[in-house]
């Protein structure tokens, strides 16, 4: 037993590193997915009809229309109104998150562990710089709702279970709180599956451990029907599969199979493992050639693959010697699921925000190392000063990381120059900011990091966008066979084919643009659009013809400069 001096000093403690690791982000605006989800979004501005998100898309149809995060949006609601669009609010909300989900993992692992051992575990979870992308920018608030809500449901769990069996009520708060978080974001989904782990590994009972897990096989059942429930709920109102998010751009252009996706995600998991245990370099985009998309069994697929069985293996061995490593594993295996691209495709390959929930785990497991170590150095007093040492060394050295890491989702200007700088070989770190310039009217920068992007990876967006700028500066020979290889590779794309048709008008190739016109409105286009454009191409076929009568030459309305 502790004292409650002792436990409130260390809930201070784990505060107060939670802040230092985390508190400068306030003073961040808004950056990157904030301006379509908050700042661009409507329906955010305003806290009219807030139940019709129930019913809507995460994303708003004008930026793609896919996810179901209600809770995320109606909560964005409140916080717009209540500050009035400042986003002093939105950071400030998701540093008191931090700093509660802290404390609250420091109560989960004083279920499990001895206090020692858990303030260790929540202090190194408060300072972890992985955590930077979902506190930093304002839409990773939807990780840090569903990372408090589990740990708080799994904390009731494992602290009931010391009394006893779980009662009702606390099933039905447990219940509750599972539902909640599946609407703060769908990866909250696999909290029944950590029970039943936490059942296997960490719940001291002498009853056999598959006796023990019939006993709570009706409510687990319970769970899993609010969890399908969820499912369907989401499945009307989220096209796209199961995953309910459009699979990422290159899986999408490359051909790939289910198998390469699991491929791939072999691939990155040394990358997990990096960010998890020393993230000490970090990186808003990890795209190709950053990383490395999976055409088929390779080398390079190896280390991926020797992590993994490394992994799973540790939870076999540690399952009866050190039951809290295999739950923690077991924590950051199930945690990491969601969103690894192995069961679902994912619209991304690794994203640091998701490793927030999975970093509970994985500090749990480090954290079990400690009561092992300090038995074996008992009686070595300058070792057991050493290890101390060490882990105030971690500690400090994840602080200092996450403020200055914190200080890049300032805003788009920081955060998409300074993702060049973390991965000049990642394309959309090179197009992110190309947009950027081209948006501030900078257009020879922009072309470059575009171009460079397109050198990295042949992504049909990239060429779309660039050859957009093209059109717009009156640059119509560049523009067009971007347009063509765009829309050769992504087909979905061919309702925006209309700047190709006006393309060609520029270039009198009039019947064309008449065809490309028609195949837009075919595809899905603006109907009105299109027939501007089959018109104006009927013009100038007209008129070409009467000037080919006459004897003249005719000329490109807008001649290309020279480049």
């Amino acid at each position: 037993m502790i004292s409650r001096r002792s436990w409130w000093l260390t809930v201070l403690v784990i505060a107060v590193l939670a802040l230092a690791a985390s508190a400068n982000s306030i003073a961040n605006g808004y950056a990157y997915d904030d301006n379509y989800l908050i700042v661009k979004a409507a329906r955010t501005h305003s806290l009219t009809g807030w139940w019709r998100d129930f019913g809507q898309t995460y994303w708003p149809r004008e930026w793609g229309g896919d996810g179901y995060r209600p809770l995320s949006a109606i909560v964005f609601r409140l916080q717009w109104a209540l500050g009035r669009g400042a986003p002093l609010v939105f950071h400030t909300l998701n540093v008191v998150l931090h700093v509660v989900t802290s404390v609250a993992v420091l109560w989960l692992a004083c279920g499990i562990l001895p206090f020692a051992a858990a303030g260790v575990v929540a202090a190194l979870y408060a300072v972890h710089p992985v955590h930077v992308e979902a506190i930093a920018n304002v839409v990773g608030q939807s990780e840090l709702w569903v990372a408090l809500l589990v740990v708080v449901a799994s904390g009731l769990y494992v602290h009931g279970r010391l009394a006893g069996p779980i009662s009702w009520k606390r099933w039905l708060v447990i219940g509750s709180l599972y539902l909640v978080s599946c609407f703060f974001k769908e990866h909250a989904i696999v909290l029944p599956a950590l029970l039943v782990v936490a059942e296997a590994t960490v719940v001291k009972d002498r009853l056999p451990v598959l006796r023990r897990l019939a006993q709570i096989r009706l409510p687990i059942l319970l769970l899993t029907a609010l969890a399908v429930a969820f499912l369907w709920a989401r499945s009307r109102v989220v096209l796209g599969g199961v995953a309910g998010f459009v699979p990422y751009l290159p899986f999408q252009i490359v051909r790939f199979t289910g198998t390469d996706r699991v491929l791939t995600a072999i691939g990155v998991a040394p990358e997990w493992l990096r960010l998890l245990l020393w993230p000490a370099r970090l990186a808003t985009e990890y795209s190709p050639r950053y990383v490395e998309i999976a055409q088929g069994p390779s080398v390079a697929q190896l280390p991926g693959l020797l992590v993994l069985a490394g992994t799973l293996g540790l939870i076999v061995v540690c399952w009866r010697r050190s039951p809290v490593t295999a739950f923690g594993i077991g924590w950051l295996v199930l945690t990491l699921l969601p969103a690894s691209n192995f069961i679902v495709p994912a619209g991304f390959i690794v994203a640091e925000r998701t490793l927030l929930l999975p970093s509970v785990g994985a500090m749990i497991a480090v954290g079990s190392v400690v009561p092992w170590l300090y038995a074996r150095l008992e009686r070595r007093r300058v070792a057991q000063l050493a290890a101390t040492a060490a882990v105030a060394v971690l500690i400090g050295l994840g602080i200092a990381r996450s403020d200055t890491r914190n200080r890049v989702w300032r805003d788009n200007d920081t955060l998409f120059r300074q993702s060049v700088l973390d991965a000049p070989d990642s394309y959309r770190a090179h197009y992110l900011l190309g947009q950027y310039f081209f948006e501030r009217g900078q257009h020879s920068y922009g072309e470059h990091h575009l171009r460079r992007a397109l050198e990295l990876f042949p992504d049909p967006v990239v060429m779309y966008n660039l050859a957009e700028h093209y059109r717009e500066a009156g640059w119509c020979d560049p523009a067009i066979p971007l347009y063509r290889s765009a829309f050769a590779m992504a087909s979905n794309m061919r309702k925006s084919q209309f700047g190709l048709a006006v393309c060609l008008l520029e270039t009198l190739d009039m019947e064309e643009a008449r065809k490309v016109a028609l195949s837009a409105i075919r595809w899905g286009g603006d109907v009105q659009k299109g027939r501007e454009i089959v018109a104006a191409a009927n013009r100038g076929r007209d008129s070409l013809v009467a000037r080919g009568a006459r004897g003249e030459i005719p000329q490109p309305s807008r001649p290309v400069p020279d480049r």
